[in-house]
Parts: C-alpha cells; structure tokens; sequence
C-alpha cells in the first residue's frame, strides 16, 4: 500500500520527478519516483484527478513494487481514501 505526493519539484520538460511514493504502514518514502497508474480502471483514474489523489496523498493505492526495468511502482487498485495521518505522510519530508 502506498500513497502518491508531490514534492514540490517544478520541471521545465519531461521527465519530471515531482512525485514521491510513501510506502505504508512503514512511512518509507521513495522520492522523485512517481506511481504509474495505467493499470486502474478509467473510473478509478477519474477519481484521483477529482480528488488531486497525487498531490496531497489523498489516496491509498495497492500495487507493485519493482526494483527492475519500467516505472518502478505501478498502481493496480485504490484500495481506499487516506487517513490524516497517512496524508501527513507527504508534508513530512525528511
């Protein structure tokens, strides 16, 4: 389980890494990496632009880690919306 953050990183041409994925329970947080989100339904994509679901980690997603070729965190699923706690996640960022 994850959620998605931006982190305050401004690019004037791809690729950007404005996002960081903080990985839950543990808060471990993997900077400039951004979570592809091609695998969730179109309805579930929606969502998270509704609700800005990538920039204040409003979101909790279930998907995969991958330390090999590709984007290394692909969302499958939202599993549900972010507690305070969790989306605090993405202000501290140390």
């Amino acid at each position: 389980m994850f959620v998605v953050c931006d982190n305050g990183l401004r690019c004037f041409k791809p690729p950007c890494p404005a996002r960081d994925v903080v990985l839950l329970p543990s808060g471990k947080r993997l900077p400039r990496t951004d979570a592809a989100l091609d695998r969730l339904t179109d309805a579930e994509r929606k969502r998270v632009n509704d609700v800005s679901g990538t920039y204040y980690g409003s979101i909790v997603f279930g998907g995969e880690i991958d330390s090999g070729q590709g984007p290394p965190v692909t969302a499958r699923r939202i599993i549900r919306d972010a507690t305070k706690t969790e989306a605090a996640l993405c202000r501290n960022r140390r």
